[in-house]
């Protein structure tokens, strides 16, 4: 009878994990690919958009490669598949100039995939080549910075922030107030780590952590300032007219020091354990230590406007590009022995940033961008303004000028 009883126990056991089981393993339905795919090429970067169904569950496959198919795409360079992705979808990683391709496919409850959607292909490029207007801010804009969102400063203590942009979301900006005590045109913006620095007239430098909460910190001058920079590791340079430069080791604390000129400093960059600082008559300076500066031949008397520290992407090697009035560019890969390249237009540059690739703004709109500081190649910006800044975030770049001009590259 307990034979019976435990043969009974162990049968009913059996059922329940085999219908427990059985549950375990049911698939959904496949179902099918998503319509209207696009995908748009960025710097670095493709975003993939699509027509999908609220209960279909997507999943992206890409691959370096001309075409692709939900079958082969582990089997190609750079194969990869992103699993329940929405529309839109940011692919990131990609490398500039390579031919990548996308496919999707759907499924209903986790059951098997569908067929894919054609394949699609598409080359990323870096941010630079095409650029986008929007609606102009009222004040002349001269500086712009990018920590977690993007700010931009001018004329009057104008003050616009814009949260991050990407391919499917445009910039918007919005006006902020400083707590200022009187109306100081700005024109120097910068951010690192966790420090946004505006500066301006009247030796004016501000702080803040996260561009909303604003703090007025004492530079020990009362002279303009023009360029801020960063090491990264909590030195800081502020640089002005008359050759006035102010360091700090924290964004809170400032100390004027003996720049050794009295030329109009407007732009400082750091790269390779070394800042450089940029000015009037073809100035340059350069200090490993922020107290000791040391004057440099520029073989231009062009009045020098801004440097950026970037790679050179034909070399692979670094190096940093200044530019100035009339056209001037000057390369350099240590930071002492300067080279002049050849002009590309007449205006005046004003500033150049580096994001995969420099790039150079300037007035009546001139764009300029160059994968080695050496070549360069003119970009329709769109606009006929003085552009008097630029700079990026990770895969896009913002460049603004007089009268509120303001521009988007993807």
């Amino acid at each position: 009878m307990k034979l019976i009883a435990k043969f009974a126990v162990t049968a009913a056991a059996s059922l329940f994990l085999a219908g427990c089981l059985s549950s375990a393993f049911e698939l959904g339905n496949s179902a099918a690919p998503p319509t209207n795919v696009t995908v748009i090429p960025g710097d670095s970067s493709a975003t993939v958009t699509w027509t999908g169904v609220g209960n279909v569950q997507y999943w992206l496959f890409a691959a370096m490669a001309s075409s692709i198919t939900t079958e082969n795409w582990n089997t190609l360079p750079g194969g990869r598949a992103l699993i329940n992705v929405s529309s839109p979808q940011l692919v990131t990683g990609l490398i500039n100039g390579s031919t990548y391709s996308f496919t999707l496919n759907g499924r209903e409850n986790k059951g098997p995939g569908g067929t894919g959607s054609p394949s699609v292909s598409i080359i990323p490029r870096p941010a630079g080549g095409s650029w986008t207007a929007g609606a102009p801010l009222g004040n002349d804009l001269r500086a712009a910075a990018f920590g977690t969102v993007f700010v931009a400063v001018g004329a009057k203590g104008a003050l616009y922030t814009s949260p991050d942009f990407n391919a499917w979301t445009p910039m918007v900006w919005t006006a902020k107030t400083l707590p200022l005590a009187t109306s100081t045109d700005l024109y120097a913006a910068f951010h690192t780590g966790a420090v946004y620095v505006v500066a301006g007239a009247n030796g004016v430098l501000m702080t803040s952590p996260d561009a909303v909460t604003w703090t007025a910190q004492t530079t020990g001058t009362t002279k303009t300032l023009y360029g801020v920079a960063s090491n990264g590791l909590g030195g800081y340079v502020a640089v002005g007219e008359q050759g006035t430069i102010v360091v700090s080791t924290d964004g809170l604390t400032w100390t004027v020091v003996n720049s050794g000129t009295t030329q109009d400093l407007f732009g400082v960059a750091y790269g390779n354990g070394v800042y450089v600082v940029t000015g009037a008559k073809g100035t340059l300076l350069s200090s490993g230590d922020t107290s000791t500066w040391a004057v440099l031949s520029s073989n231009t008397a062009a009045d020098l406007r801004g440097v950026a520290y970037g790679v050179n992407s034909v070399s692979q090697t670094l190096e940093y590009v200044a530019v100035g009035a009339a056209g001037t560019v000057i390369t350099s890969t240590d930071g002492t022995a300067w080279t002049a390249q050849t002009p590309l237009t007449g205006s005046n540059l004003n500033a150049v940033t580096y994001n995969r690739q420099f790039v150079i703004v300037g007035d009546a709109g001139a764009v300029i961008t160059s994968v080695d500081g050496t070549a360069f190649q003119m970009r329709d910006s769109g606009t006929s303004s003085d552009l008097k800044a630029v700079t990026h975030n990770i895969y896009g770049l913002s460049a603004v000028g007089l009268a509120g001009t303001n521009l988007t590259s993807l």
